[in-house]
């Protein structure tokens, strides 16, 4: 309630009276607007908040509905996609399959996968029972094509003589870990060498380690092949070096390799017991080393 002059004589009166007491003047209703009710008022922070969350719905039912529909296309050609070509039929694969099989133009590992498919998808059919028999004659010209490639032969002029060192050497097929401080998967490398000083030597070294070999010698067993292992004897090298060690018998070792695809050498290894190393000496070359 508030204060107010009349209009006609003037005295202060209610605002909420309907006449002045004073000159009985009737005072007009107020002019000003009436202020809603509080809870007829909406807070503007609210309305904000339900339009983000009403945006935030629609965009996450977007995302997935696009996630649904990228499965459905993904896992659609899931039962041909093996073959690489998803839209082809049987026959088709069939067909195409057959025609990189039997087209000497291309290579014979991309031949031999052809093979490997016919046998894989088509089983049961002639021309995938036939593919048997290709694999493994691509299978054989593979192994005699890389036959022998697994050595590197080198040569080295011996600056005391004037004359020419030649060796060849490969690396094992497997691998052995140590403990520390040689921790970490090391090959051993096999090498045959002719030296116009030092004479025809055949060693093993490893990369790192400790062979137990002294330069009086020790006992290494070697395996030609599937032939029982054979004991030789070995000295370590005149430096002193434990990575190295010297197999005697080169003539025979040389001739009992050249019969054999694989060779496995053990020998003692300190704190680490006798690991086997085995070699793929397929190939190897004699003429390559031998001294004119």
């Amino acid at each position: 309630m508030a204060l107010i002059a009349c209009v006609e004589c003037g005295r202060q009166i209610s605002d909420q009276a309907a006449a002045c007491p004073n000159c009985g003047h009737p005072v007009p209703p107020s002019t000003q607007a009436t202020a809603a009710p509080p809870s007829e008022q909406k807070p503007a922070g609210k309305r904000r908040t339900g339009c983000v969350l009403i945006i935030l719905i629609v965009v996450i039912l977007a995302i997935v509905a696009a996630c649904l529909l990228m499965s459905v296309r993904s896992s659609a050609p899931i039962a041909t996609a093996a073959s690489g070509y998803p839209t082809e039929t049987r026959e088709e694969r069939l067909a195409r399959l057959l025609e990189e099989v039997n087209d000497e133009r291309r290579d014979d590992d991309i031949r031999l996968l052809a093979a490997k498919d016919l046998m894989a998808f088509h089983g049961d059919t002639a021309e995938g029972k036939a593919a048997a028999a290709l694999a493994e004659t691509f299978e054989e010209r593979i192994r005699k094509a890389n036959r022998g490639k697994q050595w590197s032969y080198w040569t080295n002029r011996d600056p005391m003589t004037g004359k020419t060192a030649l060796g060849a050497e490969v690396r094992s097929n497997n691998t052995h870990s140590f403990d520390f401080p040689y921790a970490g998967a090391q090959h051993a490398t096999l090498t045959l060498r002719r030296h116009p000083q030092h004479g025809s030597n055949v060693f093993l070294q490893i990369e790192r380690g400790q062979l137990q070999c002294s330069y009086s010698g020790c006992d290494v067993l070697v395996r030609f092949g599937d032939a029982q292992p054979r004991t030789y004897r070995a000295t370590g090298p005149s430096d002193s070096s434990s990575e190295t060690l010297f197999i005697q018998g080169f003539a025979d070792f040389q001739k009992r390799m050249e019969a054999a695809d694989t060779v496995r050498i053990q020998a003692n290894v300190y704190r680490q017991g006798a690991p086997t190393w085995e070699f793929d000496v397929s190939g190897f070359d004699a003429a390559r080393i031998k001294r004119q």
